[in-house]
């Protein structure tokens, strides 16, 4: 590898990349690490395209670049690069800059490069100020990754939380429960969903505006994220509705749990304008049954056992 020097600040790093070098050549892989170290860049190295896939498949887009050999022994790096891009898009993984690094410097094994999936050549011994430079430009592409990949989360969040009490949604709750519907009919085992509602949520609203309406649901919310377990899931499905999924993963009666909750919404209260409010809360509650229910079965029984529980007296827990 030819090396120039060149002020520190013509390469200084924008921020430190992960890069994976793929090259089977022991010698090529020491003096290109020796380059990216200086720029303080965290390198992962492998000699081979099968140890390549490995590594990509763990790392859940934390790798920023990859430098793939084209001739390597078993695959080369056209029919690795190919496979990461299938990977990329099987997975749904966030797409990885490849640059490929190859003797062979003609239009065709160029052209065949990004054809397979990559985006850059270098041609070897790999010139180190060529290198830098790539490395830069790479480093822009990264931030502009990384940017999509918070922005493309914070999205994803956004559409499954309820805006005002910061719990899952309906759309999120329901693929809550379908995924636990899976579960239960794959391992015959069942779990528990309940619907909740607040009583008597409107006189709040009548009475002091939905302002204090807000700060109530927002409570009840704590009360409940407090009093549920990990592996506990509660969502918003309506104004003052919500639903719970409880996995079977405990032995005590099925009653129990929502007797808990009710107690600490009962024994909540909320401080509004130097006024202390306080609500209850009506349970209907069901099991789940493997292979005999499906999502709208399971809803529609826990909600008859919630109107149940109304017309009982409200402040109450309904099986059904």
């Amino acid at each position: 590898m030819q090396y120039a020097q060149h002020p520190a600040s013509e390469y200084e790093c924008v921020s430190p990349l992960s890069i994976l070098i793929v090259d089977d050549s022991e010698s090529e892989r020491a003096l290109i690490r020796y380059t990216l170290e200086n720029l303080n860049h965290n390198i992962i190295e492998v000699s081979n395209g099968q140890d390549a896939l490995k590594i990509i498949a763990k790392s859940k887009g934390s790798i920023d670049l990859i430098l793939l050999d084209v001739l390597m022994p078993i695959q080369d790096g056209y029919k690795i690069a190919t496979k990461i891009r299938c990977h990329e898009e099987k997975c749904n993984d966030e797409w990885c800059p490849i640059i490929f690094l190859s003797g062979k410097n003609n239009p065709a094994d160029i052209a065949r490069g990004i054809y397979s999936g990559g985006d850059d050549y270098l041609v070897k011994p790999v010139n180190s100020v060529i290198l830098k430079a790539k490395i830069i430009a790479m480093q822009r592409i990264a931030m502009m990754r990384r940017r999509l990949i918070e922005t493309r989360e914070q999205l994803r969040i956004l559409a499954h939380t309820d805006e005002l009490t910061r719990i899952p949604n309906r759309r999120k709750i329901n693929e809550i429960i379908d995924s636990e519907i899976a579960r239960s009919n794959r391992n015959l085992i069942p779990f528990t969903v309940a619907i909740l509602d607040l009583d008597h949520f409107k006189n709040i609203n009548d009475t002091y505006g939905h302002k204090a309406g807000d700060l109530v649901l927002q409570s009840i919310c704590l009360v409940l994220k407090k009093t549920l377990r990990a592996e506990d899931s509660i969502g918003r499905i309506g104004g003052e509705e919500f639903c719970i999924c409880l996995p079977s993963s405990c032995n005590e009666p099925l009653k129990d749990p929502f007797e808990r909750f009710r107690q600490a919404i009962e024994n909540s209260h909320v401080l509004f304008d130097g006024k202390r409010l306080s609500i209850t809360a009506s349970f209907g509650i069901t099991l789940f049954q493997p292979k005999n229910d499906t999502p709208a079965s399971v809803l529609e029984r826990a909600d008859k056992a919630l109107y149940i529980a109304k017309n009982q007296g409200r402040n109450r827990v309904e099986i059904l």
